[in-house]
C-alpha cells in the first residue's frame, strides 16, 4: 500500500523559507500534526500581534534540537520542545540560541484549564451562563481526586527514565486507562489508587532490583525537591496522554460529551486561559523586536 508523500527532514527543514515573506517568525516543533493547535495557542498569546502563518513540525524533539543548533540565519526563529520528564529532575535544556523548552510537560498541558472547561460545558448545554458552567464542574474537587495520585506515578516513572534509560521499562507510553476503574455508567472511568500503586509496586520492584534501594531513594528524594519547586505539580503530568483523556471523561459525566480527538483540543485551545503561555509569548515577541532568545531557567 502507497501512503501520503512525506517530506525528508530537510525538506521540513527548509519549508519555512516558502513563509518568510509571509509571517514574522518561523516556529519549529517536535509534535506532528499540531499545526491548527500551535497556530491557535500561538497567535492568542501574543494577541496576534505577530504575523504567524505556519508551524512547521519536525518530527521528534532530536531533529527541533539538531536543527536549532545548526541555524545561523537572520530571520527571526524560534524551537520549541516539550518539558517532558526533564521537569522532574530540575533539567532543562539551555546553552541553545532560540530553543524554547516548554515549563510544563508537553503543550497539552497548557489546554487543561478550568476556564476552557467550563467554556465546553456552556457549549455543550448553550443554557449555562458563565458562573454557573464554574459552578456545575466543581474543578477543585476533581483536582484533588486527579493530582495526588498522577504525581506519585509520574515520580516513579521520572526515576525509571533517569535510571532505566537503556532498559526500555514502560512508563509513560503506558495507557491511562490502565490505571483507572470504571466508578458507574454515569461517571464513566476516573483514576484508580490501588491501580496506580500497583503500577509504581512494578515499576519500584523492577528499578531496585537493577539498581538497588539507596540509588531508587536519592533519586526519587532529588525529583521531589525539583517537583516542590514548581508553580503547579500538574505542569509535570502529561497533559497528551493523561490530563485531557480524564478530562473529556469528566467532562462527558458533566453532560459534555466529546470524543477525545483533535478537535476536542482545539475547542479548548480557542478558550484556555493565555497566561500560563506568557513565557512563550515573550520568547516570540523577543525574537521578532530585538533578536535571537536565549532560555536561562
Amino acid at each position: 500500500m502507497y501512503g501520503l508523500p512525506v517530506r525528508s527532514d530537510s525538506a521540513n527543514r527548509s519549508v519555512g523559507l516558502f513563509y518568510r515573506d509571509l509571517q514574522d517568525i518561523e516556529i519549529y516543533v517536535e509534535d506532528d500534526e499540531a499545526e491548527a493547535l500551535y497556530r491557535m495557542l500561538l497567535s492568542r498569546a501574543v494577541n496576534n500581534e505577530v504575523k504567524i502563518k505556519k508551524v512547521i513540525s519536525l518530527h521528534g524533539r532530536g531533529k527541533v534540537i539538531e536543527h536549532c543548533a545548526r541555524y545561523n540565519e537572520d530571520s527571526p526563529a524560534l524551537f520549541i520542545i516539550d518539558g517532558d520528564l526533564d521537569l522532574l529532575h530540575g533539567e532543562r535544556v539551555l546553552g541553545l540560541a532560540r530553543l524554547f523548552q516548554h515549563k510544563m510537560y508537553c503543550v497539552e498541558n497548557y489546554l487543561f484549564c478550568k476556564n476552557a472547561s467550563a467554556e465546553l460545558l456552556r457549549d455543550a448545554s448553550g443554557r449555562l451562563m458563565p458562573e454557573d458552567a464554574l459552578e456545575e464542574l466543581d474543578w477543585d474537587n476533581y483536582l484533588d481526586s486527579l493530582t495526588e495520585p498522577l504525581l506519585r506515578l509520574f515520580k516513579t516513572y521520572a526515576v525509571a527514565w533517569k535510571l532505566m534509560q537503556e532498559d526500555g521499562i514502560k512508563t509513560v507510553s503506558r495507557s491511562y486507562y490502565d490505571i483507572c476503574r470504571k466508578v458507574s455508567r454515569a461517571r464513566g472511568q476516573s483514576v484508580c489508587d490501588d491501580r496506580v500503586q500497583a503500577v509504581i509496586d512494578e515499576i519500584q520492584t523492577i528499578v531496585i532490583a537493577k539498581h538497588g534501594q539507596e540509588a531508587y531513594d536519592q533519586v526519587h528524594q532529588s525529583i521531589e525537591i525539583a517537583v516542590a519547586n514548581l508553580d503547579n505539580p500538574l505542569h509535570v503530568i502529561s497533559g497528551k496522554d493523561y490530563l485531557l483523556k480524564s478530562l473529556r471523561d469528566y467532562l462527558q459525566f458533566k453532560g459534555a460529551a466529546y470524543k477525545y480527538d483533535d478537535g476536542f483540543k482545539f475547542r479548548l485551545a480557542r478558550y484556555c486561559d493565555t497566561e500560563p503561555l506568557s513565557d512563550l509569548s515573550d520568547a516570540i515577541k523577543y525574537t521578532v523586536n530585538i533578536g535571537p532568545y536565549q532560555q536561562t531557567a
